[in-house]
């Protein structure tokens, strides 16, 4: 194997390295054909991959990823009604989200003036009743396309409504393993009400993604602060309780601690309202379990372009989430950038030089990606964050542990609580340190970000010439990005 890799001129022979780009492409041009064009692309490009497959080409990947992508977007639900008022039903298949005096739903076997339609409707209704998962609603509203390619519960929201009449609210079913842990985690969110008080808010962010209570100045300093990920339950949330529950079992029972992997994540997924950050946190966290339980060699290069590919099959429309984008781009800078970066300062890949290292890598990595999405980056966000990961474990452990306890024995989930308490003062005090004005850059264009995460890959160890000398033209790269991005 060490002999076909160094027989490339430039790139150690990953089918998954060449899956990315493939995954890619195929979810851009399902996202904006249709019909049998899809189809007939998606084949031609199947056959040429099985062809190079055969051929014993890793470049295999590319072409039958494509095509994987174009045969799903075949699939793809698509708008059929044109905007104006209609009479809505629907069924709420989400748990809704509340902010300031409103409440946004996701409905299913939603029909318009009686018309069943496909996709998921985004309804937003100025009401401050108890809408909860299976209700059905009815109401007059003003529907419209969405153009945004949202996903919510893992479906494609095909458009957006706003309430323009009263709202009637039937009391459905919710029932099923996703019912029950909803109704579970309104309980759980009702014990970390009881234990944090004034923070029960940030404390039901980190815990469930629930940002529905965080104060509005407080979402504000979290934000300038480079911290408001910890309000989103992502990879680091999944890996640190994942981590914790595994732990527990040792030894070479590896299929139990998959099994037990799968069943834990699983839970987390459902707690969190199968938000989107937690689906793919769960399945790249899998992934590698699962390389791990094969006994593959650690290949996090391999794990990306799987789990990437897996979650775009999922629904293309992932890939126009910014936090879809962020996660990617964080974990794709670790990858690339931290080995290099560790090597650099002298420093152990797990001890302080390590830490250093994987924060500038997923600074760098998220750091285009955020002027795109919002134009607000937070510079001293690469700092704080070399102050806040290492305490997110003193909290998410005991605070989990703490509600989950409080039903039973009251006493011990707040003796369990003070720690994940002090840690929130901590977090508080760091955002309120930030100041008000927040560097802002210009959106970074197209042809910037491409050069940029280009230059990420040219500076890792896949690119295969920075074994003789160091990895000049991946820094060129970025540099150039650089000078497109903030010059032109």
């Amino acid at each position: 194997m060490e002999e076909l890799l160094t027989q490339r001129k430039y790139f150690n022979e990953r089918p998954m390295l060449w899956g990315i780009p493939g995954a890619l492409v195929g979810a851009l041009l399902a996202l904006r054909l249709g019909g049998g064009l899809l189809l007939i692309m998606g084949l031609a490009a199947i056959a040429l991959g099985v062809l190079l497959l055969v051929r014993g080409k890793a470049v295999y990947a590319l072409p039958l990823f494509l095509g994987l992508l174009l045969l799903r977007g075949g699939l793809l639900p698509y708008a059929q009604v044109t905007p104006g008022e209609y009479m809505v039903t629907g069924t709420v298949v989400d748990e809704p989200e509340r902010t300031r005096g409103q409440t946004v739903v996701a409905l299913s076997r939603v029909r318009l003036d009686g018309q069943r339609v496909p996709g998921i409707l985004e309804l937003t209704v100025p009401y401050e009743g108890e809408i909860v998962y299976g209700d059905a609603l009815s109401l007059s509203a003003r529907v419209e396309e969405d153009r945004r390619g949202g996903v919510r519960s893992l479906q494609t929201v095909l458009y957006t409504a706003q309430a323009t009449g009263p709202v009637t609210v039937r009391q459905g079913r919710s029932g099923g393993l996703y019912g029950l842990a909803l109704r579970w985690r309104r309980g759980l969110e009702a014990a970390a009400d009881a234990l944090f008080v004034e923070d029960a808010g940030i404390a039901k962010g980190m815990l469930f993604g629930d940002r529905d209570d965080v104060h509005y100045l407080t979402f504000l300093a979290y934000r300038r602060s480079g911290m408001l990920h910890l309000l989103t339950v992502s990879g680091l949330h999944l890996g640190v309780v994942c981590g914790a529950v595994l732990n527990l079992i040792r030894g070479r029972r590896r299929w139990l601690r998959f099994l037990l992997s799968a069943l834990v994540l699983g839970l987390f997924c459902l707690l969190t309202g199968l938000s989107p950050s937690s689906v793919r946190a769960a399945v790249m966290l899998l992934v590698v379990r699962l390389s791990r339980l094969l006994d593959r060699q650690d290949d996090p290069i391999s794990d990306i372009g799987c789990a990437w590919t897996l979650l775009l099959l999922v629904d293309p429309a992932f890939l126009t989430a910014p936090g879809f984008r962020l996660s990617f781009g964080a974990v794709w800078a670790l990858c690339c950038l931290s080995p290099t970066l560790t090597e650099l300062i002298h420093g152990r890949p797990d001890g302080l030089g390590g830490l250093l290292a994987g924060a500038v890598a997923v600074f760098l990595g998220t750091l285009p990606l955020m002027s795109v999405t919002g134009g607000q980056v937070s510079w001293v966000g690469m700092i704080l964050s070399l102050l806040v990961l290492p305490v997110a474990p003193l909290f998410l452990i005991p605070g989990w542990l703490a509600v989950l306890l409080y039903p039973l024995l009251p006493g011990l989930g707040r003796i369990l609580a003070l720690v994940p308490r002090g840690v929130l003062y901590y977090l508080d005090s760091l955002a309120a340190l930030v100041p008000v004005e927040g560097s802002v850059l210009p959106p970074c264009g197209g042809v910037a970000l491409v050069l940029w995460f280009a230059g990420m890959l040219f500076i890792s160890p896949y690119f295969l010439p920075n074994r003789d000398r160091p990895a000049y033209l991946g820094w060129g790269l970025m540099g150039a990005a650089a000078l497109v991005w903030f010059l032109l």
